[in-house]
């Protein structure tokens, strides 16, 4: 089955957080690249905490963690496209992730913006996350 392209998107960002944090990928501005040019300049992120934070607020999070999480597994699943038209989407999806041995799972929803340039055609934004129990 083809995925809508910003379903693509949703697995290709967070295959690249999960290489990023883990140090497979080398810290450099073009590895980086891959985050920055996806992500709308007014890019949102509310997180499970509640806490919004900005598009240069996560973009220097992101940055500073390079290689600070060594074995994290990250990975999507459950995705929906819930609207698309020319201008935008809106995604949901559940994003797991593995740290020594715990693992946590958060529901997210994405709004994408239309980008003829960006890698799948979308740019993120808005992510709003939330907590879901593993059971």
């Amino acid at each position: 089955m083809t995925h809508h392209p910003a379903i693509q998107e949703v697995i290709d960002l967070h295959t690249f957080f999960e290489a990023w944090l883990g140090g497979a990928l080398p810290e450099t501005d073009a590895a980086f690249a891959r985050f920055t040019t996806v992500t709308a300049p007014d890019f949102t992120l509310i997180g499970p905490d509640g806490v919004m934070l900005t598009a240069d607020a996560v973009a220097r999070w992101i940055r500073q963690s390079h290689g600070t999480r060594p074995g994290f597994r990250l990975w999507t699943t459950d995705h929906r496209l819930h609207y698309a038209n020319d201008a935008c989407a809106l995604v949901t999806y559940l994003e797991w992730q593995t740290q020594n041995d715990v693992t946590t799972c958060r529901i997210s929803s994405a709004l994408f913006v239309a980008a003829l340039d960006a890698p799948n055609g979308y740019v993120w934004r808005h992510v709003h996350e939330s907590w879901r129990p593993l059971s």
